[in-house]
């Protein structure tokens, strides 16, 4: 039985960690360069938002160095999401020496359902979420203030950037919570008991990620969230009975009996 495992020391934690963390920066670096070649393309990609809802609208820079920094910018996302796969691949190997044999079969599902849930994420903020808070904020200052729009290259990118990268790690709540249901770290009883509590938390993240105040962006990252967590209390029931925890908690009980 593999029901022990072996006590590791902290400096070998520690060296573990930094073994990791090398191989997700060059991934990362390696990824950014090639995405950099074409910055000039990725960039077109990410007008699509603003021209969606204005095709009149021009973004400008407003320094010599900003469109350099911007074009790195769009690049560092692009690698990261290029190489996603890899670094969480190498997330799970740092978590591997504390799991079971069995457990360390899971490997492939998680950074197979990490990945998707991560891209879903992105291009649920691009599509939807995006066209959605920009048009607002222009309306806004039109109609609120009588402004015409004028975007920086930096400012805007920087807007984009910022809510695809959001939704891309909120997105990854199921698979999340599934796993540590499957660990054993979690009960289907404790997902079911925090659900009120979550739901209030949904929308406070909502809030402090989308930095638009209108309620209809909020809710497309709060609702999303909502659904993860129903879908994860369900997976759960399914997962954490497989948990060598849910195992030996069952043993136990049984043992008291027959005493």
């Amino acid at each position: 039985m593999d029901n022990q495992l072996p006590e590791v020391p902290l400096t070998e934690h520690l060296a573990e960690l930094r073994t990791r963390l090398t191989r997700i920066v060059l991934a990362v670096i390696i990824g950014t360069v090639v995405a950099f070649t074409k910055a000039n393309y990725l960039f077109e990609i990410l007008k699509m938002p603003l021209l969606k809802v204005n095709p009149n609208l021009k973004l400008y820079f407003l320094s010599p160095t900003e469109p350099f920094f911007t074009a790195f910018k769009i690049s560092f996302l692009a690698g990261f999401i290029l190489v996603s796969p890899f670094v969480f691949y190498q997330i799970w190997k740092f978590i591997e020496p504390a799991l079971y044999e069995h457990e360390k079969k899971l490997v492939f599902p998680f950074v197979i359902f990490t990945t998707l849930f991560f891209i879903i994420g992105c291009l649920f903020s691009f599509y939807l979420v995006l066209p959605v808070a920009i048009g607002f904020f222009i309306n806004f200052g039109n109609i609120q203030l009588g402004a015409e729009a004028i975007f920086s290259v930096k400012e805007y990118i920087s807007f984009v950037l910022r809510m695809i990268l959001a939704f891309g790690l909120t997105f990854e709540l199921p698979v999340l919570l599934s796993l540590l249901a499957r660990l054993g770290l979690v009960t289907p009883e404790f997902l079911v008991k925090s659900r009120p509590y979550f739901i209030v938390l949904s929308f406070i993240i909502a809030a402090i990620i989308t930095p638009t105040p209108d309620a209809i962006s909020q809710l497309m990252l709060a609702v999303p969230l909502i659904l993860f967590y129903e879908v994860s209390v369900f997976m759960a029931k399914y997962l954490y009975p497989k948990s060598i925890k849910y195992k030996e908690e069952i043993v136990s009980v049984k043992e008291k009996i027959e005493v």
